[in-house]
């Protein structure tokens, strides 16, 4: 049975992870983690697991368990020193992290396996497979520009997600063509990527739309059972994908 904390317990994400690890059969919730100083006792936040701090982690937690974390980017650093005590595997989608964030990331991950994606739906990593296809195979002379839709309370703009999917492109592109990005934000829309390429005889548009949260907590599951068991290493969300398609 693997054990997992959810690491940004609090937050609207770190909710509804909560309730998909409880109804995991093969999955165990083992602690619930908030910034320091916010714990709650048992039955306060949740009916049977109190709400710790990050502070207390490595006191409070089995070692080994898989951290799931949804947390803000200014987490990283206290979450990565508990989980270095723990020895946990860690299953990340925070964005925003700084430069020196993400040679800490990189470094705990010679040690630790860790997945760490933007979007955790099906389709995005699809989207950047075929991103990555088209990058390499279409003529120097198609354009490319992204635009990205989310609901009124998104903060980040362009969301981590778009960026993600712009580096790609651009790292798999031979050319130096720039790809714009476009950011609306609109009523409840829950997340929406658009790509168009064209050229002055062709244009190609791939769509990917998430019709709700949930879509977002599709990957979530599988990338805990791949750290589970997986080498220490940096890890995206294609990996998780393509090992689940091999054994299939």
């Amino acid at each position: 049975m693997i054990q997992a904390v959810v690491h940004g317990a609090e937050g609207r994400m770190g909710k509804l992870i909560t309730e998909l690890v409880t109804a995991a059969d093969d999955i165990q919730l083992a602690g619930l983690v908030t910034e320091k100083g916010r714990g709650q006792i048992v039955g306060s936040f949740h009916a049977t697991l109190p709400l710790i701090g990050q502070d207390e982690m490595g006191e409070k937690l089995p070692n080994g368990c898989v951290i799931l974390d949804f947390s803000l980017a200014p987490a990283l650093d206290g979450l990565l020193q508990q989980a270095m005590v723990l020895g946990s595997p860690l299953v990340t989608g925070t964005t925003g992290f700084s430069k020196n964030q993400t040679v800490n990331l990189l470094a705990y991950a010679k040690k630790f396996p860790v997945v760490h994606a933007a979007n955790f739906s099906v389709g995005i990593p699809a989207l950047q497979m075929l991103l990555q296809l088209l990058a390499k195979t279409l003529p120097a002379g198609f354009d490319a520009e992204q635009i990205e839709t989310h609901h009124i309370t998104k903060v980040d703009k362009p969301s981590g997600t778009a960026r993600h999917l712009e580096t790609v492109y651009k790292s798999h592109r031979n050319s130096e063509s720039q790809v714009i990005t476009h950011s609306q934000r609109l009523g409840g829309t829950i997340g929406e990527h658009t790509w168009t390429f064209s050229d002055a005889e062709e244009t190609l548009v791939l769509t990917h739309r998430a019709h709700s949260r949930k879509a977002f907590l599709r990957g979530i599951l599988p990338s805990a059972r791949f750290v589970a068991t997986s080498k220490p290493g940096m890890y995206g969300l294609t990996h998780v994908l393509q090992g689940l398609a091999e054994l299939s």
